[in-house]
Formats: structure tokens, sequence, C-alpha cells
């Protein structure tokens, strides 16, 4: 099955990303958003974040998927062991810097290219909302484990994974 990925890139940002524009956003997470906040008030959900899934906006009818720019801050957890004992010795949560999420990014990108699915725009949240028949998108992604474990797919960023989630979205749900 041929499928075409389409990252909406020519669909413009939810109008709910200008509306807090002005918005303090300094350490917020992508959750604590003011546009986010207001979007997930509306029935959006936040696309879940895991690599396994971040083809997920690609495959999503475009109808039924909105984004706005990502201007969240990320963090990382920062530890030093003891060389000897390997026992945590300090560790604090710091914000990640640029250079750590442009390596997380180029990662995203060459694990999606593995997987087929190429173009993926930097710098967005994703939100959706779950096709006809699924009351969530967490219950279209366990029905996506339950037919990937029955075809014997792994469940990881697979040209195979894609796919089945992309026969899925597009088959009524029973």
């Amino acid at each position: 099955m041929d499928i075409a990925y389409d990252w909406g890139l020519d669909q413009p940002a939810e109008p709910a990303a200008a509306r807090a524009a002005d918005a303090d956003v300094d350490g917020l997470e992508p959750e604590q958003l003011p546009e986010v906040r207001e979007l997930v008030a509306q029935g959006w959900q936040m696309a879940p974040d895991a690599p396994m899934i971040a083809f997920l906006p690609a495959v999503w009818p475009s109808e039924l998927r909105t984004w706005v720019p990502d201007r969240a801050a990320r963090y990382e957890q920062w530890y030093e062991q003891d060389p000897k004992t390997l026992k945590v010795r300090r560790e604090q949560t710091v914000q990640a810097s640029w250079e750590s999420r442009v390596e997380v990014e180029n990662d995203l990108d060459a694990l999606l290219a593995d997987a087929g699915v190429t173009g993926r725009p930097r710098g967005r949240l994703w939100l959706l909302k779950p096709p006809p028949g699924w009351a969530s998108v967490d219950d279209f992604l366990a029905e996506l484990g339950r037919q990937a474990d029955a075809a014997g797919i792994d469940a990881e960023c697979s040209a195979e994974y894609v796919q089945l989630a992309a026969r899925l979205l597009r088959e009524p749900a029973t």
C-alpha cells in the first residue's frame, strides 16, 4: 500500500496561537501553553510525543489535526554519578539547551526517514481529535497496538507500523 504522508505544510497555525502570542511563556511546558490549554478545552488532545509514533500527524486526517508554534520549554535530568559505585551523587532538572533540542529533532528526523516518512516541519506542537468511532486518541493508539501485535509488527517507528496506523485511520471504527 502506497501512502502519501501529509505534514500539512500549507495548513496555517491554529488561530489560538495568534491570540496567545503575547503571553509570557518562559519556562512553560507544552501542555501549559495558553494556546494549548485553550485548544484542549475545545476537545483537542496533544499528540503524543513518543518517538515511536512521531509520524502520527502525517497520517492523521487533516481535518482532525491542528498545530501551534512550539514555543515551550523542554527539560532534562542532569546527574553526576560516583565513578566507582555508580551511585548518583547529585541530580537536578535543567532547561534543555537549544543545541540539545536540535540534536533531539535531528534524531527524530532520522528515525522518521528510516520509516520512509520525510518532510516533517519542525517547531510545531500537534493537537489531534479522535477519528469518528474513537472516544480518544489513546483509544485509537490502544487499537493500533492490538492490531500491530496480532500482525506481528513491532510497535516502533517503522514503515510497517506507519502503514498499519494509516490503514486503521481510514477504516471505520468497529
